[in-house]
């Protein structure tokens, strides 16, 4: 399930191998998505619930993981960032292997926390096409 709202979930992708770069791209996205990541607190986020009040339970976790299309898999936690947004392991990844592949919705957000650490994120000139917002 992908989820492109306008909610504290960020970068909860499910990009096809297909989209995947043939290098990965280390920039100030990149760096801007390991410093915040590397600040995170692990715990549990009800990111399937779209119809309730996004919460997060700091230490929490989950039984199992899911894997990428390309095979790379999740840890069994969720993060939350120190400006409230919630990823899950996979955020760093994404950035660096799938930036065609991240959303409008998501680029906003990307954009919110790069101003939290006073870093300038520049939006693409496109955007793939979306998923139905819910």
């Amino acid at each position: 399930m992908y989820r492109n709202d306008t909610s504290k979930f960020l970068l909860y992708i499910e990009p096809k191998k297909e989209e995947k770069l043939k290098n990965p791209i280390e920039d100030k996205l990149t760096d801007l998505m390991e410093l915040s990541f590397n600040k995170s607190k692990t715990g549990s986020a009800n990111y399937s619930d779209v119809n309730e009040k996004e919460y997060f339970h700091q230490n929490d976790g989950w039984r199992g993981w899911h894997s990428t299309d390309c095979g790379e898999k999740t840890t069994n936690h969720d993060y939350e960032l120190e400006n409230g947004m919630i990823v899950n392991s996979l955020c760093i990844f994404y950035v660096k292997w799938y930036r065609n592949s991240i959303h409008e919705n998501d680029w906003k957000k990307l954009i919110e926390l790069g101003k939290f650490y006073n870093i300038f994120i520049q939006s693409p000139e496109t955007y793939p096409d979306s998923y139905q917002v819910i």
